[in-house]
């Protein structure tokens, strides 16, 4: 089984609209409603790959009931904890022409003690699995601690570790050495203000990844060049070109894909040609983190990857 963690899910909904009037009134001719969160696109995306998973991480209040209905609908494994701030919800109106614009409210506060109880229930079901996957962002301060705490906790009791965030949580996650980190080129830039404007400098950022003890390190950069290093070798690797629908969650459909390819025991080049093509199938379609099989190798011979340092 494989775990994911979100801190800061969110209630996502989608209104169609003909077009967005300032100051008018705007008539929807269409609601939908998914639960959205970078861990839980993973065990989505996990789900359709045929892999048994679980999302855990923090839900409150009327909005948290909502989100457990949705995922149990979805028959997506959940064990959240429950907090007393309000989970946040997001909503993004999209017009005739396709524009779409995105209004997110404020995430839920955090307290130390939920921190605690939530390294209780990773720790619970790290006993089950093969991996805990921490994803997205910390939603308040006190919680920016909370993925370096279950990442520790995880490699102590010999659970392999992820982790694909930014900010503060990326800065003390990779501090707890997880095991593959990945992270997109805007998020690294921003979380440790150096500029990535070359190979050279992006192959540096991953080589210090590693020299920390992590074992895999990737950097995605949408639909230019992916970096990936493991062991001594580096790999570049250039996604098939889509014509992008929806491109939100795309990194996590490729992390998903990739953990299914290390379950398979895949050559690293083999997974990693894997990953990204699920993410590149995530992008072709509306709904997020649902590529099947058949989808994601369709687009595997279109990934070019290559070994740049061995």
């Amino acid at each position: 089984m494989i775990t994911t963690v979100t801190l800061n899910p969110m209630l996502d909904k989608t209104v169609d609209v003909a077009r967005i009037i300032p100051g008018g009134i705007v008539r929807a001719t269409r609601v939908g409603m998914v639960v959205g969160g970078k861990g839980v696109n993973v065990s989505r995306q996990l789900r359709h790959l045929g892999m048994e998973t679980i999302a855990t991480g923090f839900i409150g209040g009327e909005i948290g009931t909502i989100l457990e209905r949705l995922l149990d609908a979805e028959s997506l494994g959940n064990a959240f904890v429950k907090i007393e701030g309000m989970t946040r919800e997001g909503v993004t109106y999209r017009d005739e022409t396709g524009t779409m614009t995105s209004v997110f409210e404020p995430p839920h506060v955090v307290a130390e003690a939920d921190c605690a109880r939530l390294l209780e229930q990773c720790e619970l079901l790290g006993k089950e699995s093969t991996w805990v996957v921490c994803c997205g962002s910390s939603p308040s301060a006190a919680a920016d601690e909370c993925y370096a705490a279950i990442i520790r906790s995880m490699r102590a009791k010999g659970v392999s570790t992820a982790l694909d965030s930014y900010g503060a949580a990326l800065r003390s996650g990779v501090g707890a050495i997880p095991d593959l980190v990945k992270v997109n080129r805007h998020e690294w830039e921003h979380t440790f203000g150096e500029t990535l404007a070359t190979e050279g400098a992006v192959v540096g950022a991953l080589r210090t990844m590693l020299y920390r003890g992590v074992r895999t390190a990737i950097l995605t950069d949408g639909e230019r060049p992916c970096y990936a290093a493991t062991g001594s070798s580096v790999w570049k690797a250039i996604p098939a070109g889509v014509d992008a629908v929806n491109p939100t969650g795309s990194g996590d459909s490729m992390l998903a894909a990739m953990l299914f390819g290390l379950h398979q025991q895949w050559e690293f080049d083999t997974l990693l040609a894997y990953g990204i093509a699920a993410g590149a199938a995530n992008a072709r379609v509306w709904d997020v983190a649902a590529s099947k099989h058949a989808d994601i190798e369709a687009l595997v011979s279109h990934v070019h990857c290559e070994k740049i340092i061995t």
